[in-house]
Order: structure tokens, then C-alpha cells, then sequence
């Protein structure tokens, strides 16, 4: 899934790994461990009139090393490679490359990384359909060159962090900061940032500065062993320098996830966003999807998910007063198939 609420309480100073990981070195005192993910894909878009797309997914692999320096610190390293999807060439990409430190008082992290809203993210319990309602990395996706991250836990409370460097304004600006708790069967979290692109869509002859501020909360519910459910609320703001083009946004995303056999599992979700632009207009979009995957064990699993959306984003306004990157989906019904290899 995109953001897996099934470990929302977890905590937030562990790099992320899969459980199955392959040990490189194992001592008292250090863990080198090599990790990855072979994901492969098949969409049926409406859009396309359901042709087959078959691609490689986000497919990774990584080394992550944890080092006791005494009782009290620690030394973290990460570097994580990409297989980008077909449609993105066949060149691998560094998506993460991380260098941080472990204390009593918390962990820092420095380097190229998923932000902090998006290591949480927000209901949304889709492979491929999901995750309209949430309303952080509208303008630079969810990854940041180069930032600063900041976690601590105090026994069921923890904090986040986030600091963006932006690098003379050739990075983003970017600064987040989130709390969450649990409490026996219920677990939340709420939090938002700040986030600007001096040059988005920068060309030879223009770009736009473009600024977005975003704020969220999530509760978490078990039920039972079996059943989870889940609701956030998403707000932000975007703002166009230089033009009147200001945009509200407000998103409500609820979703469950059910094992009603073992290994087998059921889960859906449904997203509202309605989005404001004053003179411009406003929008509104609904999104829905449904799915079942099967696990045949910790380290692999199948899936499939149909999606249904309806409605329009307005995209944003540029300094010669043009509309740049709507999307719109007209009741479009949508399908995908996907298998995922961990270790």
C-alpha cells in the first residue's frame, strides 16, 4: 500500500526496512542489513480504453546500517537505488541517501529523503487508486533533496520533525512538524508544514513561484486483530506569487482494511476534496476504490483494486494569468493487478 496505517504506532526512529531484510553483518554492536522491494504492475485505465499497461512499479533496493557507538549513541546510514516505472527509461535513481544519529534526546537525520508527511501520510490504504485527500507535496511530489529530520519517542507519544535546506532557492523551502499518540486500540496523529518552489515549471522564459501550506489529523482504530479503520482530514492552502490565483483546499479521506481469511484481506476507502479559487471557480473531486490481496507470507503478496473518480483539480495560475496542469476524471472506472517480492 502507499502509506501502510498498520504501522502508524511504530516507531519513528527506525529508517524504514522490510522485516525480512538479508543480513549483511550482525554484532553487538553493529547491523549492516540489505534490503528490497521487485514490483511489478498492470493497469486498465478508462482514459486509455482499458489497453494493458504493464510496468515495473517503484521497484528498490537498499543497504541500511545501524551502529552503536556506546548505550546512548548511535551512527545510521541508508542509501536506497529506484527502478523507475517503463514510461521513466531504464536508468536506476537514488531515491534515498540518508546519514544520521541516535541518542536518548532523539534522531537526526541529514540527506535526500520522503518527507515527514509522507513517511506518515493519511488514510489511504490503496496500491494504486488512492491518496487525493492528501493534500502535502502538491508542488515538489513528496521527496526532498536535501533536508534535516528530526524524531523522538516518548513511550506512547512521539515527535517529527522536518527542515528543508533549499540551497540559495534552488531547493524547495520546506518545514513540517507532527505529533501522535496511542492509546490501546485507538492511535492518531495530526501536523502540517510549509512548502515552496521558487522555479516550478521553470523553463528558458519563465517560472513561477509557487508556496503551499497544509495541515492534517488521523485517528486510527482497531477494532479488532482483524479490522482497522481509519479517517483524516486534509487542509491546505497554495499561493501563486505575483497573481490573485489563491486556492483552498479542504479533504476528507475515511477507509477500512479487513482480514476476513487468513492471509486474505479486504480494504476500501473513499476521498472528498473540494478545492476554492475565488475567481476562478472551485471544483470538487470524489474518489473511491476497493481491493483484495492475498499474502502468501511476510515477503510476498497479490492484489487487485478497482478505482472509481469523479471530479476535477484546478491546477494553478501563472504570472501571464494562464491555468497550468488541471486534471480532470469524468466517472472514470479504473483497474490494476500487482504482485510485490520483499527482503
Amino acid at each position: 500500500m502507499k502509506k501502510s496505517l498498520l504501522a502508524l504506532a511504530v516507531s519513528a526512529a527506525a529508517f524504514t526496512g522490510a522485516a525480512s531484510a538479508a543480513e549483511i553483518l550482525k554484532t553487538d554492536e553493529a547491523s549492516v542489513d540489505f534490503y528490497g522491494q521487485l514490483r511489478t504492475e498492470m493497469r486498465f485505465l478508462d482514459k486509455d480504453d482499458y489497453s494493458a499497461d504493464l510496468s515495473t512499479g517503484s521497484s528498490r533496493v537498499g543497504v541500511d546500517a545501524k551502529y552503536n557507538v556506546t548505550d546512548s549513541f548511535g551512527v545510521l546510514g541508508l542509501v536506497e537505488v529506484g527502478v523507475p516505472s517503463n514510461d521513466d527509461g531504464n536508468d536506476v535513481t537514488v531515491r534515498r541517501h540518508l546519514i544520521g544519529f541516535a541518542t536518548d534526546f532523539g534522531t537526526v537525520q541529514f540527506g535526500r529523503d520522503w518527507t515527514t508527511s509522507d513517511d506518515l501520510g493519511g488514510t489511504d490504504y490503496s496500491y494504486f487508486f488512492g491518496g487525493t485527500g492528501n493534500l502535502y507535496g502538491q508542488l515538489n511530489g513528496a521527496l526532498a533533496e536535501s533536508q534535516i529530520k528530526y524524531s523522538l519517542d516518548l513511550d506512547n507519544w512521539w515527535v517529527k520533525a522536518t527542515y528543508g535546506l533549499n540551497d540559495d532557492s534552488t531547493n524547495q523551502d520546506l518545514a513540517e512538524g507532527f505529533v501522535g499518540a496511542s492509546f490501546g486500540a485507538f492511535s492518531f496523529h495530526a501536523g502540517g508544514g510549509y512548502n515552496r518552489n521558487h522555479e516550478y515549471g521553470a523553463s528558458a522564459t519563465r517560472s513561477i513561484d509557487v508556496s503551499s501550506t497544509y495541515y492534517e489529523a488521523t485517528g486510527v482504530f482497531d477494532v479488532t486483530d482483524a479490522l482497522q479503520l481509519s479517517a483524516t482530514y486534509y487542509g491546505s492552502q497554495i499561493d501563486v506569487e505575483n497573481t490573485d490565483f489563491d486556492v483552498d483546499q479542504n479533504a476528507i479521506s475515511v477507509g477500512g482494511y479487513w482480514t476476513f481469511v487468513e492471509k486474505t484481506s479486504l480494504y476500501a476507502g473513499y476521498e472528498y476534496v473540494k478545492q476554492d479559487a475565488g475567481d476562478y471557480g472551485d471544483e470538487d473531486g470524489n474518489n473511491a476504490f476497493v481491493g483484495v490481496e492475498y499474502k502468501f507470507a511476510s515477503w510476498a503478496r497479490v492484489f487487485a483494486e478497482v478505482g472509481y473518480a469523479d471530479g476535477a483539480t484546478l491546477g494553478f495560475v501563472d504570472e501571464n494569468d494562464n491555468l497550468v496542469g488541471p486534471t480532470t476524471a469524468d466517472s472514470e472506472t479504473n483497474f490494476g493487478l500487482g504482485a510485490r517480492v520483499y527482503w
